[in-house]
């Protein structure tokens, strides 16, 4: 399995710290970390190389006059379209984030998902589970509820990730566990190999055997290429739950990052579950494992940078753009609330697994 991915700075470990001082621009820092190790650095400029060097020279002019510098770095991010790569008010200037409309908070009463679980009806339980940003004690609360669940009689589940932006990949395990019927395949990533990626290898994974062999061959590695290991990776356990019978995940525009992951691993190795939603999931995991940077003459002021690549990529295959689209679209307005509430399309869907019971009996 990946190292987890993050969607935004709450997820994220403190990372590699740049000490203060004034031996470069804090907008030429940015430059630099993007060119040395973003991940998504080569595939992003492949093609635009004189956009590219026409965009960093624009900024540099204006930054020259009087345009605030974080702004100009905000722009510069933007332009590779990329939710992981990240500075505040970067957002704004993603084409992505400009041409979706996500913003739920503001088209609904109350957009406000919270972890619970409870029966929907006689046949169907709901797991509401919208972050993978979870402590050790939530992530046991995840099993409690898989637990009550497996005991409530009821053939079918619904899990609601909407809302759902990622942090850790093991904070979803024992759902996938729950669904999983046969063994899956799923990309793997690859690290863009820099001081940064290296830097992240040894916080993560760096005292372990495994851990020390990457850092081994990265540092044979030249700077800026990618590190060769295997393409996939399996998803397989040792058993496979008899419930539920048929299973439902509920996605929207703002499921990133791990929450994308799980709905990938979900489709890899779970032939009964089916993902439901209205639009896309957000398209922020092509390029992963972030590190947190902070600027060299506002130390205050910070940056994303992902470090790995999805093995998507090369491939052909990425999902960044577009997002993941669900199997059925939920032919319903957006819910008045979302909270800990049993809303209509969580019933919607409830009822429709029901139906497509009877249809492949």
């Amino acid at each position: 399995m990946s190292l987890a991915a993050a969607a935004v700075l709450c997820l994220l470990p403190a990372g590699a710290q740049t000490p203060a001082g004034n031996a470069v621009s804090d907008f030429g820092y940015a430059v630099g970390v993007v060119e040395r190790a973003y991940a998504g650095y080569p595939d992003k400029t492949a093609g635009r190389e004189a956009e590219y060097a026409a965009l960093k020279a624009r900024l540099q002019s204006e930054i020259s006059g009087d345009r605030d510098v974080y702004d100009a770095i905000a722009e510069y991010l933007g332009w590779f379209d990329d939710s992981h790569l990240q500075t505040p008010g970067a957002e704004a200037y993603r084409a992505k984030s400009l041409r979706r409309d996500t913003d739920y908070a503001g088209r609904m009463k109350r957009y406000d998902p919270q972890f619970m679980h409870c029966r929907v009806d006689e046949d169907t339980y709901l797991i509401r589970f919208p972050s993978c940003d979870l402590t050790d004690a939530e992530i046991a609360g995840v099993r409690a509820a898989v637990a009550v669940y497996c005991a409530s009689g009821c053939e079918n589940l619904v899990v609601d990730i909407r809302g759902n932006m990622g942090g850790s990949d093991n904070a979803y395990e024992p759902l996938l566990k729950l669904l999983y019927d046969h063994e899956g395949t799923e990309d793997a990533m690859e690290y863009r190999v820099s001081d940064i990626a290296i830097a992240h290898v040894r916080e993560f994974v760096g005292n372990t055997e495994r851990g020390r062999r990457k850092v081994a061959c990265m540092e044979r590695t030249p700077a800026g290429e990618f590190l060769e290991e295997g393409k996939t990776y399996r998803i397989r356990y040792d058993s496979v739950s008899l419930v539920p019978r048929r299973a439902a995940l509920i996605v929207d525009g703002r499921v990133a990052s791990s929450g994308e992951q799980l709905v990938l691993e979900v489709r890899a190795s779970s032939r009964r579950t089916t993902v439901y939603g209205q639009d896309n999931t957000l398209g922020c995991l092509d390029y992963s494992n972030c590190e947190i940077l902070y600027f060299p003459r506002d130390t205050a002021r910070w940056m994303i940078v992902p470090v790995t690549r999805s093995k998507r990529i090369p491939a052909g295959r990425g999902i960044d753009r577009e997002g993941i689209a669900p199997d059925v679209r939920i032919p319903l307005p957006l819910p008045r609330t979302l909270t800990d509430n049993v809303d209509p399309w969580v019933e919607w869907v409830a009822g429709d697994l029901k139906k497509t019971e009877k249809n492949v009996k």
